[in-house]
C-alpha cells in the first residue's frame, strides 16, 4: 500500500470493509480490521469505518442494519457510537432538554427518553442524521 496516494488508499479500505461487510462474516471483518489497524493505524481504521457505516446508511440498508448490529465489538467502530451519543446529547442540551430529566444516557451506548423529546430531536435532524439517532435512542417501555 506505500506505492499509492492516501485518497486511494482510503478508497480501497473502504472497498475492501464493505466487501466484507455485504459478505455478513464476522471473523472476515474482524480479520480485515485488525490488517488495517496493523498496517495503517488504529486511528486511520477508525476513520475508514466511519466512512464505510456511513457510506451504507446511505446506499445500503440492509448491510448496514447487520453492521449495525453486529459491529459493537469492533474496536474502530466504538468510538462511532461514542461520537452518535455525544452528538445527540449536544443537541438535546442545545434544545433546552436536561440530562437526567428528560432523557439519560445507558453504559451500552443508547439513550433513554420519552416519545416527544425523540421526536423533537429527530425533527430536527438530517435524513442521514436521523438513520442513526433512530439507532441510540430508546423509548423505555412501560409496565
Amino acid at each position: 500500500m506505500d506505492n499509492i496516494n492516501s485518497t486511494e488508499k482510503f478508497n480501497l479500505s473502504i472497498t475492501l470493509i464493505i466487501g466484507a461487510l455485504k459478505l455478513q462474516d464476522k471473523v472476515l471483518v474482524k480479520s480485515c480490521e485488525k490488517t488495517l489497524s496493523d498496517l495503517l493505524g488504529s486511528e486511520y481504521t477508525s476513520d475508514i469505518m466511519t466512512a464505510v457505516v456511513f457510506q451504507l446508511a446511505q446506499t445500503d440498508p440492509d448491510t448496514f442494519n447487520w453492521t449495525w448490529q453486529n459491529f459493537y465489538g469492533l474496536d474502530a467502530c466504538r468510538n462511532l457510537i461514542k461520537g452518535i451519543v455525544m452528538f445527540a446529547v449536544k443537541k438535546l442540551i442545545n434544545q433546552g432538554y436536561i440530562l437526567g430529566q428528560d432523557f439519560s444516557i445507558n453504559p451500552t451506548g443508547t439513550i433513554w427518553l420519552c416519545p416527544k423529546v425523540k421526536a423533537a430531536l429527530l425533527e430536527k435532524s438530517s435524513a442521514t442524521d436521523r438513520i442513526f439517532l433512530e439507532k441510540i435512542l430508546q423509548i423505555p417501555s412501560v409496565t
